[in-house]
């Protein structure tokens, strides 16, 4: 496949190439070099960049709903207004990447490094984020319902405002989370750590916890699945 006399096969050299509005649905870009390429408004819906390099991208508002990129090199991407649903991302590299307002829901990040990355007011609803890690992201206002974050990397991040409704944390580490005004009820915390964790007008109503959850020194959790907000 050709694209303005550029060759788009897997392990191709496309790096800072100009590929805005371009038409790339299913197409087979893995290991291909692309860092700093613009694909912003692009359609990459159902593509393979398996193991693509695509570091400083531009690419918001761009679409990879259902593409694969799991060992992706993604760091310093902007994926601001971008459409990946249903997208994998495994073992990919999203560190200090702009996520806002990005669509992601039921989108697999299991393993995957979003160290300090902006994910504001972004959806993640039902997506996997096991063993990710995402300490001293910014995630104010992000939508987590239902995602499956168990053994996640919290530490440090910033949640407030997040929606994070039947969200299964367990395990997870949320020491020195900032989780003010978030909503957390019906979420499991079995084995999840919040030490240190700021819980101001935190909604717990319904959330699973026992003797392996650790709270904030002098914070007094409601009872297992009660019904009880923080003030």
């Amino acid at each position: 496949m050709d694209i303005n006399g550029l060759s788009i096969t897997p392990g191709a050299d496309l790096a800072g190439v100009d590929l805005s509005e371009a038409s790339l649905a299913s197409t087979d870009l893995s290991k291909a070099r692309m860092a700093g390429v613009a694909l912003a408004g692009s359609d990459l819906t159902e593509a393979r960049l398996v193991g693509a390099d695509l570091r400083y991208s531009i690419c918001h508002k761009a679409v990879f709903d259902k593409a694969d990129l799991h060992h992706a090199n993604l760091w310093n991407i902007d994926m601001r207004g971008a459409s990946a649903k249903e997208t994998i991302f495994c073992k990919c590299w999203l560190g200090n990447s702009n996520l806002v307002d990005a669509d992601f829901r039921g989108a697999d990040f299991s393993g995957a490094w979003i160290t300090a990355a902006d994910l504001s007011n972004s959806l993640l609803g039902a997506s996997t984020l096991a063993g990710v890690s995402l300490a001293r992201a910014c995630m104010k206002e992000v939508d987590l319902t239902g995602a499956f974050a168990v053994g996640a990397d919290f530490r440090s991040t910033i949640l407030n405002g997040a929606i994070m409704r039947a969200a299964n944390l367990s395990g997870a580490n949320l020491r020195e989370a900032s989780l003010i005004d978030a909503d957390l009820s019906l979420a499991d915390l079995v084995g999840a750590d919040l030490r240190g964790a700021q819980l101001d007008g935190a909604v717990l109503n319904g959330s699973r916890h026992d003797g392996t959850t650790r709270w904030p020194e002098t914070f007094k959790p409601l009872t297992s699945g009660g019904i009880e907000s923080h003030e």
